[in-house]
């Protein structure tokens, strides 16, 4: 082979490898789920039965997912890092969009981001259903019952919750400040955490995800759950509405987000993740065992739910940020 000849051959398979490389498919490499709240939350459970089914989504190529928890002001450690890293779909954020927002409102104008504006919604595969729960050495078996004895007391009443600005919180508060009663909230990184809090008695009561009941029925008593219906996952629990208490209507979806400026190939490949998993037998079968459903909301839906969240939890935490 002449020498010219040569240098051309190896001209052409150079170009063919960078072609190829500039065109390779997404995803290649698994995919990087972060967790802004600690292991044992509807987050982090969430998360890790979902990413046990990801590498069975036809669209995912057979590229695995793995969870990376980083808990820390309700969830927005996490999604800063995630912020930091490449926008390429290889790192992705799960977190309820209760939650997401209420951090992000809270803040006000030193928010270190925008749901709306900063973050791509792939879509969403549960929800998390706050409830109002207390140890079952508490007297109270409804939220009259609770709020009377609460009252009487004379007392503050310290209540836990997975986070400071969590979507939980919003709703603790709304409930303690709407009934007049003194209250102390104590946050902590995560729902498992304020459930151990609340079954080791350190605090009076917790406003929660209806998941973290689940294996813990003998020591937590939840008393009503938010929501505008009742939760299918725990159908004999009163919503506070149907005990009197208005305002506590809403759930947060539970979805996979991406900064902005991932590829459109992304959202098309992750979103068809979303659906096929949320229609697995074995991942539906694991959430219900967690008092958590499964199902599929694709990314328009998801984006018209968050608005609504917007204008929901937008008065409720004007009015938290007012009385504190």
């Amino acid at each position: 082979m002449s020498i010219r000849k040569s240098i051309v051959l190896s001209a052409a398979a150079a170009l063919t490898l960078t072609s190829g490389a500039a065109l390779a498919a997404y995803p290649e490499k698994p995919i990087k789920i972060m967790v802004g709240f600690s292991a044992g939350g509807g987050t982090d459970t969430t998360s890790r039965g979902f990413a046990s089914y990801m590498h069975e989504a036809e669209s995912m190529g057979g590229q695995p997912a793995y969870i990376v928890n980083l808990p820390g002001a309700s969830g927005q450690k996490a999604a800063k890092q995630v912020l930091k890293e490449k926008a390429d779909g290889h790192t992705l954020y799960m977190i309820n969009i209760g939650t997401f927002i209420v951090g992000e409102l809270a803040k006000g104008k030193d928010a270190p981001y925008s749901v709306r504006n900063d973050w791509v919604n792939l879509g969403c595969m549960s929800q998390l259903v706050t409830s109002l729960q207390v140890h079952t050495s508490n007297p109270a078996k409804n939220m009259a019952e609770f709020i009377a004895a609460a009252k009487a007391s004379g007392k503050t009443h310290t209540w836990g919750t997975s986070g400071a600005t969590t979507m939980h919180s919003g709703i603790g508060h709304l409930f303690f400040d709407t009934y007049g009663i003194p209250h102390k909230k104590v946050p902590f990184k995560g729902g498992s955490k304020a459930r151990a809090a609340l079954v080791s008695q350190s605090v009076e009561s917790v406003f929660g995800g209806n998941n973290t009941i689940a294996g813990f029925e003998d020591t937590i008593r939840p008393l009503a759950t938010a929501g505008a219906g009742r939760d299918t996952t725990m159908k004999d629990l009163p919503t506070f509405a149907e005990q009197g208490m208005e305002g506590a209507d809403f759930t947060g979806l539970f979805c996979l987000f991406a900064p902005k400026g991932v590829p459109e190939e992304v959202k098309t490949k992750v979103g068809a993740a979303i659906k096929h998993i949320a229609g697995i037998k074995g991942f539906k079968k694991f959430m219900k065992k967690n008092n958590l459903a499964a199902f599929e909301t694709d990314a328009k839906a998801a984006v018209a739910a968050q608005n609504v969240m917007y204008k929901t939890m937008g008065p409720v935490v004007a009015k938290i940020l007012a009385s504190q």
